[in-house]
């Protein structure tokens, strides 16, 4: 009855994968043969990446776990349905809370790794200066010892 709905839905999470599978190779392609790191991708096609598999494994899957379970060892039948829907939505939504709170662990990592960037990029900037040892090779920079220490 429901398979007016529900064959859609396959098509589109399969296509979804069938994608983020042709980006894992282009990836891989990439990284192995011009030494393009994969870590270096605009980080929101990167979350899309890990989390849109994540969403249908661990969230979908761990709802359907539930209730495919139940159905296989004989819990669930027709007269069960009402105790066994809800348990597997509950399970649904625990796993869906821990995937949001896995990208919002993700997008706080990527800024951390932003900033460690920039600072790292600063750090090799005044290592460079700090090698002059001249007052004169600082001001004709506009520099000083004291603007150097304190980046």
């Amino acid at each position: 009855d429901t398979l007016w709905f529900w064959r859609p839905c396959a098509l589109f999470f399969g296509f979804v994968f069938f994608i983020r599978w042709t980006k894992q190779i282009q990836d891989y392609l990439d990284e192995v043969y011009s030494g393009k790191s994969v870590e270096r991708l605009n980080a929101m096609l990167r979350l899309v990446q890990i989390f849109s598999a994540k969403l249908v494994l661990e969230v979908f899957g761990g709802a359907g776990a539930i209730w495919g379970f139940s159905e296989a060892v004989t819990l669930r039948n027709p007269d069960t349905v009402w105790f066994w829907r809800p348990c597997a939505l509950t399970f649904g939504v625990i796993f869906f809370v821990r995937w949001l709170m896995q990208i919002q662990d993700y997008l706080v990592e990527m800024k951390y790794n932003e900033s460690v960037d920039r600072l790292t990029a600063k750090a090799g900037e005044t290592e460079e200066l700090c090698c002059t040892t001249s007052d004169e090779e600082l001001s004709e920079n506009g520099l000083s010892y004291n603007s150097i220490r304190a980046a």
